[in-house]
Formats: C-alpha cells, structure tokens, sequence
C-alpha cells in the first residue's frame, strides 16, 4: 500500500514504541564499538564532564543525509571536541537500522543516500541497538546528553544553535546540591477529582544525598510539603510523592526545595495542570470508534485514575482506499462512579484516524449523547471524563431542557433552555472529529431562556454543540445545510 511504503521510505518505528523517549529522561547507559574499532562508554564521557550529542540516523533516510550534508554536527566536534580548545563536547553518528551494511556506509551498498564516512571526523558507530535503546522511532532524531545523565531532543539545529545548548547542561560540582527535575509530562485530571503531585529529585553534589524538604504550590498556595530521607549517590534520580491535591481548574504547579543545600539556583521546577469538565451523566457509556483506511495503526486504551488499564482495542483491519471504511466498532462500559477515566488514542503512523485517508473517528456517548469525539490528531489524542451519575438524574435541569431548532439549519439555530438559578454559561461548536470551530459565552440568567447562535460561517455538515452551565452540561447534535 502506498501509505505504509512511505513509512518504510521516510521513517523507522522501533517495535512496541509509540513515542520518543520524553525530554529530560535520565539516558541509559551503553558502550558501541566505531568503525576504527574504538570502544566508546556514554556514562564515562558524562562523568569526564562532556556533553554528547547523537545523531540516529539511517544510510537510507533522505531527511538524515540531507542534515548530514550541513556538517553541523562535524564543525560542533571540530571547534568544541577533542583537541580543541574548549574540549566540551563529543558527537556520535548512530546508524540505526540493523539492516544497514558497511557497504551502505561507505555510499556503495543499495541502501544509502551516500559516502556518510567520507569527511566525519566524529565516530560512526553501527549498532542498531543503541537506537532501539534511546527508543527512536523516526530518523534523524538529534540528542543532546548532559553530564547528568538527562537527554533531549535538540532537533537538527546549526552549529551555533547546538552549541548555545550545552550551557543549560548541569553538573556535580558542589558536595551538596540537589536538583529537581522537569516532570516527564504534564498532570491532567478531571475538576474536582485527587491528583497525586510527585517531585523528581536528583542528586547534584559529589557526595551522597540523605534527605531534602520538598513543597508543592499553586500560586502562592501551598497545597503539600514533604520530607524525602534515603540514599542518592551522585546523578542518582528519584521520584519524590508531595502531596495530593483536589484540582478545580487549570494551572501551573511549582516545586521547591526548601531544605539548605549549596545551590539554590536549581530548587525549582514546574509542572502544568490541564483539567477537564466533561461529565459522563451515568455510569453506562458507550464507546464508538471508525477507523480510517488503515486500522491497523489505530489503538487506544482506557485508564482508570489509577492508571490501569480499565479496557483497550486495536490494532484493527485495513482496507482498500478505494473501498468503504473498515468496520465500525462499539463498546459498552460499565464504569464506577463519581471516577475520572482518561481515554487515549493513539497512531502509528502519526497522522490520525481523519482526514487523508478516510474519515476516521471516536465518540464517547452517554444515552446517545455525545460527550467527547475526536480523530484528527497526530500521534495521540488523549481526553479526560468524569462519571456523575446523580447529575444525570436529578440535577441537570439544563440537559432536561435543552431544545435546538430547526435541526437541520441553514445557519441560525435557536437555543431553549430553562435554568434554576443563574451560572455562567457557556457554547462550543465541534466537527466531527472534536476540533473547536465555535465558541461563545452567553449570558447569565435564571428561568426560561431563548438565544440564538450563528452557525453561517462554518462548512455544511454534522457538528457537536456542547452548552455549559456551571457544573452542568447538555450535548446535541446538529446538521448544518445552507
């Protein structure tokens, strides 16, 4: 098919990896051999002070040659390498396909872009396991290695722009000197639902690390302290649980180190709080998923807040673009409670369930309401609901209520409601696949209500309209014809 010959010809997808390894990972170790013969260690070179830049490529990526050609990386270990100088840096050429040859290397073989050992005077190592190991899966992917043992992707940047890196890089200098670390991601969480806020330490100073006094704030709320006792040697890194919190909407949490240690200038770090205020008005939902041509890139999972896996699916079956769409497929979920579930749809190919290749998508319904949808995304689409059954039943007066018309529209719609006291309210519009084309805040008022909504600007066809009163919501689905 020609989706997945494009795959082959313009990225490698390491086997059961689904993304990057995320910035500001602690890099594992590992030792490659180069084409001289010369053994190379990583965790040596970082204890040595150095940074390391990593260029995984393959001899037949035409993007990796193309950044190869720029000799970014050669004029970096030239000017700050071995030899010179500053003597700050290394740099590693890392072919990352097994299938690669030393012919394909030297630009005779069948598979390469070129001659990728003519004129690099850093290593080339040709260990496909290493690759595998940083968990690549796209080529060319640029790491940059900090002494401190933690990786990121620096992308394919000039020499200038690489070198302006290294002086973000952090190192064991001081006897005592703790860090805290970027979280890995960021937190997400339905509002009014726990989360649990957790610090990564890491020790910076030359001898070992036996305690430290962590807090946790939301503006100049602190929400949590705690003391964290043990044992860190020396770049030894772990995950330290603050305190867990009530999130009622979104924001930015700070980490501090508040203990003494001998530089303060990195006690701080920072974690966003993204939350949501979808509701699931009972505890019987449905799921609905439409796979695009090519189902068998599609998976998703359902987490529960402690993040098992309450269900999954996929892969799924492909079939001809010039055919119908795979089958449909619909799960019923009986869930708890009062809970917040985070569902997560992923691609492998990383273009999505719509729209190149057919118009995929996801629906999450409540009594055939549509309370979340969505499938044009990248890699991953990732979207939180909470549970609330008693909001179903007796206190979503607005649900009850909410009447549309006319359905279908030729772009004005009205909208009637009836409210027991005054809230904030709120419409968003979305298409098919869960992207907001229309938002609006009307205004607050008790009683019976009638506004009108303008939908003229958008495209003919189906749209999710989601009205927000408060805590409360209603969903309907409304079809635009002009």
């Amino acid at each position: 098919m020609k989706k997945k010959l494009l795959i082959a010809a313009m990225a490698f997808t390491a086997v059961g990896a689904m993304a990057q390894m995320p910035d500001n990972s602690v890099c594992p170790d590992w030792t490659g051999t180069d084409l001289n013969g010369n053994s190379h260690n990583l965790y040596a070179l970082l204890d040595s002070g150095y940074t390391v830049f990593i260029d995984v490529s393959a001899t037949w990526c035409g993007p990796c040659w193309s950044y190869h050609n720029t000799h970014a990386l050669r004029n970096l270990y030239e000017t700050y390498g071995p030899g010179t100088a500053q003597n700050k840096v290394r740099v590693f050429f890392i072919e990352g396909d097994a299938s690669t040859t030393l012919a394909d290397l030297n630009g005779t073989g069948s598979n390469t872009q070129g001659n990728w050992v003519a004129g690099t005077t850093y290593p080339i190592i040709d260990n496909a396991s290493i690759a595998n190991l940083l968990e690549i899966t796209y080529f060319p992917t640029i790491y940059k290695v900090c002494p401190n043992r933690i990786i990121t992707e620096v992308g394919q940047k000039t020499t200038a722009q690489l070198w302006a890196t290294v002086g973000s890089c952090q190192q064991a200098v001081s006897p005592s000197d703790g860090t805290l670390l970027p979280p890995l991601n960021g937190l997400k969480t339905c509002q009014g639902s726990g989360v649990d806020l957790s610090a990564r330490l890491q020790n910076l100073g030359t001898s070992p690390m036996t305690s430290a006094t962590i807090e946790a704030r939301q503006g100049s709320t602190v929400l949590g302290t705690t003391t964290w006792t043990g044992t860190l040697n020396t770049y030894d890194v772990t995950d330290v649980p603050v305190t867990n919190f009530v999130a009622q909407n979104n924001g930015t949490i700070t980490y501090q180190i508040t203990s003494t240690d001998d530089n303060a200038t990195n006690n701080n770090s920072t974690q966003a709080l993204t939350t949501s205020n979808t509701m699931a008005t009972s505890t019987t939902v449905t799921f609905e998923i439409q796979t695009d041509h090519y189902g068998s890139e599609t998976r998703w999972k359902l987490y529960r807040p402690d993040g098992s896996v309450f269900a999954q699916g996929g892969p799924y079956t492909n079939n001809s673009v010039s055919g119908p769409l795979p089958p449909l497929h619909t799960f019923t979920w009986n869930l708890e409670d009062m809970t917040c579930y985070q569902l997560q749809v992923t691609d492998a190919y990383g273009d999505g369930m719509c729209c190149s290749y057919g118009q995929g998508y996801y629906k999450v319904m409540v009594d055939g309401n549509i309370i979340l949808q969505g499938g044009q995304f990248a890699s991953e689409d990732v979207k939180l609901f909470k549970t609330d059954a008693a909001s179903g039943i007796a206190d979503n007066q607005l649900s009850r209520s909410l009447n549309i018309y006319p359905n279908p529209t030729t772009g004005l719609v009205n909208l009637e409601y009836n409210l027991d006291q005054a809230a904030a309210m709120q419409v968003t519009v979305t298409d098919v696949v869960g992207k907001v084309v229309m938002s609006r805040d009307l205004r607050a008022a008790s009683g019976a209500q009638r506004q009108t909504l303008d939908l003229g600007n958008l495209s003919n066809g189906m749209y999710l309209l989601k009205v927000t009163a408060d805590d409360r919501q209603a969903t309907r689905t409304i079809t635009l014809n002009k």
